[in-house]
């Protein structure tokens, strides 16, 4: 091979990987990505013999990784935990759905409210008055190894 070709295979083949480099992200927006890794993890929320749980609604911390873009970062989130009769779990997101304030629960009346526009939601997140537009929205929840986990949010 002589010094010509050598070269021009040369430049071919960087002027390739260059094109190639260039257009990955063009086709991850095309076809997008699934890695599958954070959006789709179940997460440990609280173990199940927690004195925090209870027949009431318990305010509880959550720990999740959350992928905004390219980039993926731990936050730590507040959600309310409602036990019901049945031993099955709602976990409800803690923002009205008006207009994001974030939502109080009171034992006494075994209502949501909500502080800033007087949304009223019941102990199953339902809205019962005030101007929010939809019910709480509420978790993905399973039962493994002795733990609540917590999924992604469902829409409503």
């Amino acid at each position: 091979m002589d010094r010509r070709t050598f070269l021009s295979r040369l430049t071919y083949l960087f002027s390739f990987l260059t094109a190639t480099l260039i257009s990955l992200p063009f086709f991850r927006f095309l076809f997008g990505f699934s890695s599958g890794t954070e959006t789709n993890r179940w997460y440990k929320l609280i173990a199940l013999d927690s004195p925090e749980l209870s027949e009431e609604v318990s305010r509880v911390r959550c720990t999740r990784v959350v992928r905004q873009g390219w980039q993926s970062s731990i936050t730590e989130e507040i959600v309310w935990v409602r036990k019901k009769q049945d031993g099955s779990f709602i976990i409800f997101d803690p923002h009205c759905t008006h207009l994001g304030c974030a939502v109080s629960w009171e034992s006494k009346d075994r209502k949501f409210h909500c502080p800033c526009h007087g949304g009223v939601y019941d102990a199953d997140g339902n809205r019962i008055e005030g101007p929010p537009p939809r019910p709480l929205q509420r978790y993905e929840t399973k039962v493994a190894d002795g733990a609540l986990m917590i999924g992604k949010l469902r829409n409503s």
